[in-house]
This record gives C-alpha cells, structure tokens and sequence, in this order.
C-alpha cells in the first residue's frame, strides 16, 4: 500500500514528537548527572541508548518513505533531498561518536557534548518540519496548470 504525502507527513511528525518526547527525558537526566547522583550516569546511558536507536530507524524510515516524495514534491526537492542526507550523515556520524562516551574521563565536557547533540537534532527536526514537511511541501492535492488559460 502506498502512503499519501499527507500520511508520510503524519507519520514522520508523529515520529519527530516520541523523539521529543526521548530527548525531554535525556534533559531531565542532566541535572542529576551533572550533580554526581548515584545511579544518574548509567540512567542518562540507558537514555541515550534508547534515543539513538530510535533516531537511527528514524533516519532509516525517513530515508526509506519520506525522501522520495520530498525529491518529487517540487523544484527544490533535490536541494531538499541533498540538505537531508547530509544531516543524516552528521547526525549518525555523532550517534557513532557519542555511543563511545564512557562518562569517566570528564563527566562536564561529555555531557556537554550531549546536551549540544541533543540541541542540534531538536533544531534539525523545527527545520525538516519547516522545509520538508509542511503542508505547502507535501501535498495531497494534484496541482493542474491550466494550459489553455494559463
């Protein structure tokens, strides 16, 4: 079954908000980590984990279902199309190095990391919604010009 552009766009939106809602409980663990709370470190790890998996298979799907119609929807689809790949390169190449973090060496410089990490995807995702997932981009309706009457 295909999905219309109106339901890859649910569908991606739906994705964007439980990966909100994974980074808020990344944000709410920083303050105990960052006061050396016993258990914080391996409660922000397992956090962590669970967020870059679910950014990984977002990255996935959305390469798989949304890029496609993105490069179609208009004249800027492949600059559109091009932009996403990069950000997708960048963001697993940081999912690969932020995996590494052990969170002895220099606990504040890591979680820095982190938090910046997580600040960089929350404004990737305010982007795509703009650019690439807005109703002006993906449309459900067949735009006809009228050749006659122009």
């Amino acid at each position: 079954m295909e999905l219309s552009a109106g339901q890859i766009r649910s569908l991606i939106l739906d994705e964007h908000a439980m990966l909100r809602d994974l980074l808020e409980d990344i944000q709410e663990s920083f303050a105990d980590a960052e006061a050396r709370t016993p258990g914080s470190v391996d409660r922000l790890t397992g956090r962590m984990r669970r967020f870059y998996e679910a950014l990984l298979k977002h990255i996935t799907h959305e390469e798989t279902v949304l890029r496609p119609v993105v490069a179609e929807a208009d004249a800027w689809g492949a600059a559109r199309v091009e932009k996403m790949d990069e950000e997708h390169r960048v963001q697993r190449a940081a999912v690969r190095a932020l995996s590494a973090l052990t969170f002895t060496s220099d606990l504040d410089a890591e979680l820095r990391r982190v938090r910046d990490f997580a600040r960089a995807i929350g404004k990737d995702m305010d982007a795509e919604e703009r650019e690439c997932l807005s109703e002006e981009v993906l449309r459900d309706d067949v735009i006809v010009i009228d050749t006659f009457t122009g």
